[in-house]
């Protein structure tokens, strides 16, 4: 798939300073060690890549976002997921949606490093079924009452601001779910325990108590599931370019590995059970980069068409799976080592079948865009 100059170079540039600055990472970076590297991404110009430049951005596309995600998650994850966060991630909301009051408060923040903000969608009993949600944002006169609660929000102990999907209305359709910005210390909010999950990524649960919210905060409101998950399409993405960069850092390990690694007299790859696997995970990240650029590529004014972002979503979070489970095969014991990364690798991956809606919710919507037909799950 041809990319232009520029597309090259920010690959080439996030490739480059990835090898000259950051350390192979195997966990995720926590407290100042993850401040500490935002930072330095952001003296690089690394963060608000998409972001308009008034804000301290570089307005690039979404395309050249996914190319240096994914450079940079083969040898940093943190520092991908990063500058995803801080551009085309949970900051596109505002950059796409909010007014420019909070543009302005918000995005030059986020650019230097010194905000990380989380998203408040799923809930205990709307994951898939995302509409579902019961959440409330009751009008006040000045402010929105917010009653509910969201689980499952990534990093919401490094985060000071969220952005909380909500109901502003009680018809229980579609209709009225919306969006606002919620701070951290808002009377009657609570950010739960941090939970650590399978990837040691901490998660948390949000809890709105009569929490109020002033007005100016609103991001969208009514009739707006549409918009926000037209943003939310290149979050997808994002999260799938990290998956790439990981799943890509597991390859090149193995394949380094299997021409040290001796067994039976020689190296392991003159094995052509193992020459094979090889080539299928070759070629399964070929096709899995190809779906990916081209939803990347065809996005405009940086949003992606849904039924690209879903094909591109599910065949790199199943190729990604198949892929390190191999990787890790082919280590043997030292795969299953928590001394080596190979496992974590997996550990990490494992979450692109589930976040930003579960290949299966997935295949059920292209499905129903190739049959021509809407299936509603209620019936």
């Amino acid at each position: 798939m041809l990319m232009t100059e520029t597309n090259q170079e920010w690959k080439d540039v996030a490739r480059d300073f990835a090898s000259r600055k950051l350390q192979m990472g195997t966990h995720w970076l926590e407290g100042e060690e993850y401040w500490s590297n935002a930072r330095m991404l952001a003296e690089q110009g690394f963060l608000g890549i998409t972001l308009p430049e008034e804000y301290g951005g570089l307005n690039q596309t979404l395309f050249d976002a996914l190319l240096m995600i994914e450079e940079l998650c083969k040898v940093c994850p943190t520092s991908g997921r990063q500058v995803y966060h801080s551009s085309i991630g949970i900051a596109s909301f505002i950059n796409h949606l909010g007014t420019e009051a909070q543009k302005k408060l918000y995005l030059p923040q986020i650019t230097a490093g010194k905000l990380f903000v989380g998203l408040g969608m799923s809930e205990p009993d709307a994951g898939s079924a995302a509409t579902d949600m019961k959440t409330t944002a009751v009008d006040e006169g000045d402010h929105y009452r917010l009653n509910g609660s969201k689980i499952w929000v990534s990093e919401a102990h490094l985060a000071d601001l969220f952005v909380v999907y909500a109901r502003f209305g009680n018809t229980g359709r579609t209709s009225d779910i919306g969006a606002i910005l919620v701070e951290r210390g808002t009377p009657g909010f609570t950010v739960g325990v941090p939970e650590e999950n399978m990837s040691g990524e901490f998660q948390s649960a949000l809890y709105f108590d009569d929490a109020l919210v002033p007005k100016e905060n609103v991001l969208t409101e009514r009739n707006a599931f549409k918009a926000l998950m037209g943003v939310y399409n290149g979050v997808r993405l994002g999260f799938a370019a990290q998956t790439l960069g990981i799943t890509q850092a597991a390859f090149d390990r193995t394949v380094q590995y299997i021409q040290e690694r001796k067994q039976f007299g020689k190296e392991i790859c003159e094995f052509q059970g193992i020459q094979w696997m090889v080539a299928d995970m070759f070629m399964q990240l070929e096709a899995a980069r190809t779906l990916l650029y081209r939803a990347g590529m065809a996005a405009a004014n940086n949003k992606p068409d849904k039924h690209a972002a879903s094909v591109a979503k599910v065949y790199v979070a199943e190729a990604a799976k198949k892929i390190t489970d191999d990787c890790l095969q082919l280590h043997g014991g030292y795969g299953f080592s928590k001394q080596y990364p190979l496992e974590w690798y997996y550990r990490c991956v494992r979450a692109a079948s589930i976040a930003g809606g579960t290949v299966q919710v997935h295949r059920t919507m292209l499905a129903a865009e190739v049959l021509g037909r809407k299936f509603d799950q209620r019936k």
